[in-house]
């Protein structure tokens, strides 16, 4: 999908062989809740669809690939989710939430695309750039930064639970001290899914 120049919000895939014609292999994808999931998604508004036949055996196989294509409002519904989500988190802990900010946002928007990118995964880039390096160059001036990051998780909210299974990025979200948090993603890149938050003290 990346090399083809197709940019998406969410991915899912199937791989089938067997069903010998489009009406078996819809029948298939329709058969259980997993495999019909896919069709019933509202978040996923596109398909490419293909097949092969093995000149050897006569076998069919079937690839097909279903998305939500990115968008400018697709992008910010998820990354306000997260938000919402991660605030809920720390509701849930008595903590204060944390206010949504551009800055921060833009720094980890950019962090996500330039890991999905050139296909690597770290709080440093290759050039050295941190996250509190690459939160200033956003304009921001907290003083005090933190970052979380993840990759391949399909959802928002797989990706915050995710977090919060995870002492370290857990201890960040539930962090008394941060005030303001700015979130990202990409899709692309090895892994797929690229997340990141930006934590901000004032």
């Amino acid at each position: 999908m990346t090399a083809g120049g197709y940019r998406y919000l969410r991915l899912e895939q199937q791989l089938v062989s067997g069903p010998r014609g489009p009406a078996e292999f819809v029948d298939y994808c329709l058969g259980d809740p997993a495999t019909r999931a896919p069709l019933r998604d509202p978040g996923l508004t596109e398909a490419g669809v293909g097949h092969a036949v093995d000149a050897r055996s006569g076998d069919f196989y079937w690839t097909a690939l279903w998305a939500g294509p990115f968008t400018l409002a697709g992008l910010a519904g998820t990354t306000a989710e997260i938000v919402a989500l991660t605030n809920a988190e720390r509701a849930a802990a008595g903590l204060r939430p944390l206010a949504d900010d551009a800055r921060l946002a833009a720094a980890a928007q950019g962090h996500c695309a330039d890991m999905a990118d050139r296909a690597f995964y770290a709080h440093t880039s290759p050039e050295g750039h941190r996250p509190w390096d690459r939160a200033a160059a956003a304009g921001a001036a907290h003083r005090g930064v933190g970052e979380n990051i993840a990759c391949g998780q399909r959802t928002a909210r797989e990706v915050v639970r995710g977090w919060m299974d995870s002492p370290g990025h857990r201890a960040n979200i539930l962090a008394p001290d941060f005030t303001h948090l700015g979130t990202g993603f990409a899709g692309g890149g090895p892994a797929g899914t690229y997340w990141a938050q930006v934590f901000g003290q004032v």
